[in-house]
């Protein structure tokens, strides 16, 4: 059985964990491929896969994010588990800490057979920033290696019967919802710039619109983002900006303006389509660093899952 074991590691921390996987799962007589994750084109060729990432405030390492997304068909026809290196004390030992929203929706768009949290580990002379200001509080090594390794006996012991797990697309990942999310936002604009052309002169009018359009996309993005399995933040900021572009050029413009010259405006425009932008992306990045409503009594694992790991 040939099983890759692949991870995204800044500081090392994470790597090392994985090799120590691998080494178990090799002693129990698995073919293993140890490789880092950036390295690594798809998964092809593997019965099995083990793949981590470092958390950076509840946010995967992402050459690990970018290598399951990239390979989810590929993924879903083999069994998976995942793993996080993260809290920089000692609550991946004291209790059981769920994946981070961005790492759950992974799992259940490639039916992931399990998960771990393993504690993190951070040098007392990182450098960078936020390294280096954790580092003063929370630099040590968190990792516990007696309980990585049972996990990876636990592995062993399930791999060669293990079949691929059941994957679901979550529902507030649909095309439909996205679009709706952006022709809803287009719209509210629209009309505001309607009222306020009726209202008021033209100069003052754009200049409300321009202040007042990302402020309305901020309560479209905060709807959509808080859904579980929500796309990510740059492809949803691109996606709700095209939309109004095109919306702009194709109705307002072409339809009932009859003319293109106001993408002439800088302040009419432009602005307004870089500031829905800017506040749809900032938006998402802080959203999805947001851990899920847990059910009463689940350990929470908050603090622990937002530091700076290795």
């Amino acid at each position: 059985m040939r099983v890759l074991v692949t991870w995204g590691s800044k500081l090392g921390g994470t790597e090392e964990i994985a090799r120590a996987i691998g080494e178990v799962l090799e002693a129990n007589g698995l073919d293993v491929v140890a490789q880092p994750a950036s390295h690594v084109p798809n998964a092809e060729g593997y019965d099995a896969a083990i793949v981590g990432g470092a958390l950076y405030a509840n946010r995967w390492h992402r050459d690990a994010y970018r290598f399951v997304t990239r390979n989810i068909a590929g993924l879903q026809r083999i069994p998976v588990w995942l793993f996080s290196s993260g809290p920089l004390d000692d609550a991946a030992e004291r209790s059981t800490i769920p994946p981070p929203r961005q790492v759950s929706v992974l799992m259940e768009r490639i039916g992931a057979r399990g998960y771990a949290t393993f504690g993190g580990r951070l040098a007392a002379d990182a450098k960078g920033f936020p390294a280096a200001a954790l580092a003063r509080s929370h630099s040590g090594d968190w990792r516990n290696p007696n309980r990585i390794r049972a996990w990876a006996a636990q592995l062993a012991h399930d791999l060669p019967n293990a079949g691929p797990g059941a994957p679901s697309d979550p529902p507030a990942r649909s095309v439909w919802r996205l679009l709706a999310h952006g022709a809803a936002g287009w719209a509210l604009c629209a009309a505001l710039m309607a009222s306020l052309l009726q209202a008021t002169s033209l100069g003052t009018a754009i200049a409300i619109h321009a202040v007042a359009a990302p402020l309305i996309f901020a309560a479209i993005a905060l709807n959509y983002f808080r859904a579980h399995g929500a796309r990510e933040p740059l492809p949803t900021a691109l996606t709700f900006t095209g939309i109004v572009a095109l919306l702009d050029a194709g109705v307002v413009a072409l339809l009932i303006l009859q003319s293109f010259a106001m993408f002439a405006s800088v302040a009419g425009t432009w602005l307004p389509f870089g500031l829905i932008f800017l506040v749809t992306w900032a938006i998402g990045v802080t959203m999805s660093m947001l851990p899920e409503a847990k059910p009463d009594g689940a350990a929470s694992g908050t603090a622990a899952l937002s530091g700076h790991t290795s």
